[in-house]
């Protein structure tokens, strides 16, 4: 893969750094040719920060003033942010909108924001929809009956079977999910008998199949082995069958999951692989290491997904030689995050050696050297010599990816020898992906760099942003 030239690394760093970086975007300064930031069309000097940027309390103090006064699309487009960052600071803020507003949409898009980080702190409002739900717009109370069935609400409960009686087709896929994640013996009985009646539609059965593999359901297991067995059953629900029996995890699906692992649909046989990763057995086994030498590539994926969940280390060889030689890139980055999982001399060995060889893939060799930092601590002497190496190139895009991958790792604090790299960079950029990865590894080890760069660092923002993280530990 060809990577974009040494004018867009600094863009690169911005764009890609999991956590967005307060006031880095589209308008981040380029690297230079020499290697450091170039001066911004406003004057910016190398090694400062652009014009704009905001500290964390900024941007915060902002983002509290939208809640408060923005119009609703203000508001939607920042739920839509602190959702992609995954942040509840703000959640009673937000919650004391929901309560105040009667803008109905505004109010869904709120549950579903709630609804995606599973906070529960909003139970009681959507419980009172749903008690209302004949009075209240019908896609608020979908939104509730979603937000309930992602925070398990048991409460809720109480309404699931007179929404099942109703049969409205909106409500029901919320109402079953809601089952599936709360539900008891009650509730799976219900939903066992409704699968019976012509409201089971093809999309609701699947459904219901997903609540029942969520119940763990044993009173499922025969019906669900039937339906993943037949060839005349549409291939999603054969598929969404072989996943409950897996969820279910009871030993009787083992031969009916093999058979479908070597049927026609390959949907099917990525499905029944997949599940066979919830069975020990040798069936299983020989079931999923036979699938890594399947025609479809998706099936090949689901194989070396399986063997590392099973934790198959006979398997080895085999994924190493998918790593190298499979003809789809899919197969062969799946097999390498596998070998990652699966560990082992032999495992981190191949990757050391896939990452030193500057003809193979680039992606590949930048997957390689994140899965190494993430999952193996032997790995950083080699790391710290491949990054430094890169870093002298006149071409910094493979530093610049390398760089990337260190920011977005928390839970690294092996990986100090990296970072201080890029603390000693002269492009600021580089150093803010240090400070990102700072962020996400607070420990005594890096306090002293940090002491440094709050009080030393040429750029003012480089020096607030290191003094914040200070003082969050």
């Amino acid at each position: 893969m060809k990577l974009p030239g040494k004018t867009t690394i600094a863009m690169i760093l911005a764009a890609l750094l999991a956590g967005p970086v307060p006031g880095l975007g589209a308008q981040a300064a380029p690297a230079s040719p020499s290697g450091g930031a170039a001066t911004a069309a406003g004057g910016t000097a190398a090694g400062a920060a652009p014009s704009g940027q905001l500290t964390d309390a900024e941007r915060d103090a902002k983002r509290r003033d939208t809640l408060r006064y923005g119009i609703e699309s203000e508001i939607t487009d920042l739920l839509k942010a602190l959702d992609s960052e995954k942040e509840g600071k703000f959640n009673d803020d937000i919650l004391a909108l929901f309560r105040s507003s009667r803008n109905f949409k505004l109010r869904a898009a709120i549950l579903d924001f709630f609804s995606d980080l599973e906070w529960k702190g909003a139970e009681a409002e959507a419980l009172d929809i749903v008690a209302a739900r004949d009075r209240n717009d019908q896609a608020l109370v979908v939104s509730a009956l979603s937000y309930l069935a992602q925070i398990r609400s048991k409460a809720a409960l109480e309404y699931a079977s007179a929404i099942m009686k109703d049969e409205d087709k909106k409500l029901l896929p919320g109402v079953i999910k809601l089952i599936g994640r709360a539900g008891g013996p009650d509730e799976e009985d219900l939903l066992l008998g409704w699968m019976a009646t012509d409201s089971a539609t093809d999309d609701l059965k699947q459904g219901a199949m997903r609540a029942l593999g969520d119940l763990g359901s044993r009173k499922a297991v025969d019906k669900l082995r039937k339906i993943a067995e037949d060839g005349l059953q549409g291939k999603a629900n054969r598929m969404t069958a072989c996943d409950a029996l897996g969820k279910i995890g009871d030993p009787a699906a083992i031969p009916s999951l093999v058979s479908a692992a070597n049927g026609d649909d390959p949907n099917v046989r990525s499905s029944a692989v997949a599940a066979l990763a919830s069975f020990g057995d040798a069936d299983a086994r020989a079931a999923i290491q036979g699938a890594l030498r399947d025609s479809v590539a998706l099936v090949r994926i689901a194989a070396c997904k399986a063997c590392a969940k099973l934790r198959l280390s006979e398997a080895v060889p085999a994924i190493i030689y998918k790593a190298t030689n499979d003809p789809e890139k899919a197969v062969k980055t799946e097999a390498m995050r596998s070998l990652a999982d699966l560990g082992g001399s032999e495992s981190f060995a191949f990757l050391r050696t896939y990452l030193e060889n500057a003809k193979n893939d680039t992606t590949l060799r930048i997957l390689a050297f994140g899965l190494l930092l993430r999952k193996d601590p032997g790995s950083v002497a080699s790391l710290r010599e491949r990054l430094a190496a890169e870093g002298k190139e006149k071409d910094r895009s493979l530093y610049t990816s390398f760089v990337r991958e260190i920011a977005n790792s928390p839970d690294t604090p092996w990986a100090l020898p990296l970072v201080q790299l890029l603390f000693s960079d002269s492009d600021y950029l580089i150093r803010v992906g240090g400070l990102e990865w700072a962020k996400r590894n607070k420990g005594p080890e890096i306090r002293a760099e940090l002491d440094q760069l709050s009080s030393k660092d040429p750029s003012d923002y480089i020096r607030k942003r290191a003094a914040e993280i200070l003082a969050s530990f």
